[in-house]
């Protein structure tokens, strides 16, 4: 079968190629020369200028026709970037903001903790103090528990009393419950089930037993009226109960001041309010006391 590429049609039509390119060259070679050499008023320029005369009215109508499709474009493609930059402001914002919040936070956590690492040097020689964060609360509107993330590895004990600061001073705001080796319960002062034995500074010594009312209400009771309590004077714990008994608490621990204090004629004892120096609702971290001299472990294992 003889090759179709080498026959004598396939070598004219080849050879006609050739020619014919060679042709159009030298045709622009004399049409480039012959309107060099020309005047303005020369055939090749007329002919220029009647093409161009042609032309134009046709490239001014695509033009105008794709105007609206290059505008379209312009257009999607400016909304395009601007949703862009939008996105980016907005993640810059938003990062912005969380740095702001964090700036915050440690500005008004710093003393806090401050506050709370140096709590309490006067029980020193009988208690170690262990700061600890609350890391769970209870749901109920009393406020009555929290859970530390300090347990019985750090020294913590059951019957441990428990401190915190406040907006005004440091206080007493509850006791351990429950201990265990990482993690402990702490029952605020403001749980129905705690009491706490007080005695009032500047009303003779006058001892009473302290106990929430209300959420975020609490009442000494057991004040006899003989004794001049007054508006504003402070209240300790007291060291041992009404009963003479032994407290878990040691004395002297500051707990709030009278708010408070009132009775009907045919009362024996005065009706004593108490507003105390820690919101035990806001709390983040508190100041274990841990049990390190015998007189302490021997308060904790009151029962």
């Amino acid at each position: 079968m003889s090759n179709q590429g080498n026959s004598p049609l396939a070598q004219r039509r080849a050879m006609a190629r050739r020619v014919i390119i060679g042709v159009l060259v030298l045709v622009c070679v004399i049409s480039i020369t012959v309107y060099g050499r020309e005047t303005n008023s020369g055939a090749l320029h007329r002919l220029q200028d009647g093409a161009g005369t042609v032309v134009t009215p046709i490239q001014d109508g695509v033009s105008r026709a794709v105007q609206p499709v290059r505008n379209a474009w312009g257009w999607l493609s400016g909304l395009v970037s601007a949703r862009d930059r939008a996105a980016r402001l907005a993640q810059e914002n938003q990062l912005l903001r969380g740095e702001l919040v964090q700036l915050q936070f440690n500005a008004e956590e710093g003393p806090r903790i401050a506050k709370v690492v140096g709590l309490g040097n006067e029980w020193r020689a009988d208690y170690s103090q262990v700061p600890a964060t609350i890391i769970g609360r209870s749901p109920s509107p009393w406020y009555a528990q929290a859970r530390i993330d300090k347990g019985t590895n750090d020294g913590v004990v059951v019957n441990s009393p428990v401190l915190a600061a406040g907006d005004v001073g440091a206080g007493l705001v509850g006791v351990i419950t429950q201990a265990g080796p990482i993690s402990s319960v702490v029952s605020f002062i403001s749980d129905p089930q705690t009491s706490v034995g007080v005695t009032i500074v500047g009303a003779s010594g006058a001892i009473g037993l302290l106990q929430p009312t209300a959420p975020g209400a609490f009442q000494i009771t057991g004040i006899p009226v003989t004794y001049p309590v007054a508006t504003g004077d402070p209240v300790v714990t007291a060291g041992f109960s009404q009963a003479g008994l032994q407290s878990i608490y040691p004395r002297g621990i500051e707990i709030g001041v009278v708010q408070g204090v009132g009775h009907r004629a045919v009362d024996v004892q005065q009706t004593v309010q108490l507003v105390p120096f820690v919101n035990t609702d806001s709390l983040a971290y508190v100041v274990v006391l841990a049990p390190k001299s015998a007189l302490a472990k021997q308060r904790a294992a009151t029962p």
